[in-house]
């Protein structure tokens, strides 16, 4: 069976996962609980960083702080071009504090943004860190 995406007539599927565009990736646990959504084209080492940061999310957002900065490490370190590097570098930095709870790691997140990702969104959503001493 053959299915279009036409817009000015969504199908079931397109409704229901709320599709306004392709290529659309959702990422979502076994439950069907959305982490991470991404929209349009992206090259290959792109699209496996955007892959791991979301498995990195699912990892967060269900509390298992080891496995998630793992997949976030893995981001910064092996696709520091990637547009998800910044991103990976925040949630790092949240899900390091939110292990140890030491605030020193949102600082660091905020230094290490500014040093390399000056003009990314997430360097803006970091800038409350600089407040802490390290």
């Amino acid at each position: 069976m053959k299915s279009q995406c036409l817009w000015d007539k969504p199908t079931e599927l397109m409704k229901k996962f709320e599709i306004k565009w392709t290529p659309t990736f959702i990422i979502h646990d076994p439950e069907g609980k959305e982490h991470h959504r991404m929209i349009g084209y992206l090259p290959v080492d792109d699209l496996i960083a955007q892959l791991i940061l979301a498995k990195g999310k699912i990892y967060f957002n269900t509390d298992r702080l080891p496995e998630a900065i793992a997949q976030f490490q893995t981001v910064v370190d092996q696709y520091p071009n990637a547009g998800a590097a910044p991103e990976a570098i925040f949630l790092l930095g949240v899900a390091g504090y939110k292990h140890t709870h030491d605030p020193k790691s949102l600082r660091q997140i905020y230094d290490r943004l500014t040093a390399k990702y000056p003009q990314s969104e997430w360097t803006r959503r970091a800038k409350p860190y600089s407040a802490i001493p390290l």
